[in-house]
């Protein structure tokens, strides 16, 4: 585990040299985390970006640390964010009905890292006319947390559609 976050980790630091990233201990085993400046388009605003990955049963956590965009927003929420009581978690991936846009072999600076600057061009765009031009499964009230116990336990799941 700990050389799959290892392997993440340098990639990100290789791609991305002004992020920070580290791996640290927490309950149950080992947490990449990585912060990260974004900015989608040259006139866009800066982001500050928190990724945490759990390995290779999780899928990655994406907060949104600043701006506010909830402020920004006027407290409303695009349609395609999880339900978040502090941060912005934009959603970016649908694993699920057959469907897995992310697998833990992916790399994070090459998929997770690019995802969220298009998420936060579409999300600027939407912030300007109310309008989703990302496309995508939006996932309503379901929180990130949520979202992966339902992952967890369609992985056990024959037959049956947990995201109906």
């Amino acid at each position: 585990m700990a050389y799959v976050l290892r392997s993440q980790l340098n990639a990100l630091i290789k791609r991305y040299p002004t992020g920070r990233g580290r791996i640290i201990k927490v309950k149950g085993g080992l947490q990449l985390e990585w912060r990260q400046q974004l900015q989608p388009t040259r006139f866009a605003r800066k982001y500050e970006v928190l990724v945490r990955w759990y390995g290779i049963n999780d899928i990655p956590d994406v907060e949104i640390l600043s701006p506010n965009l909830q402020e920004l927003a006027n407290g409303k929420r695009s349609p395609h964010e999880f339900l978040s009581k502090k941060n912005t978690k934009p959603c970016l991936m649908f694993n699920g009905k057959g469907s897995k846009d992310w697998t833990f072999n992916m790399l994070i600076a090459e998929s997770i890292i690019p995802w969220t600057m298009e998420w936060l061009y579409y999300w600027e765009l939407w912030l300007s006319d109310g309008e989703w031009r990302g496309g995508g499964v939006h996932p309503g009230e379901l929180m990130i947390e949520q979202y992966k116990e339902r992952l967890q336990s369609s992985k056990g799941a024959k037959s049956k559609d947990k995201f109906r």
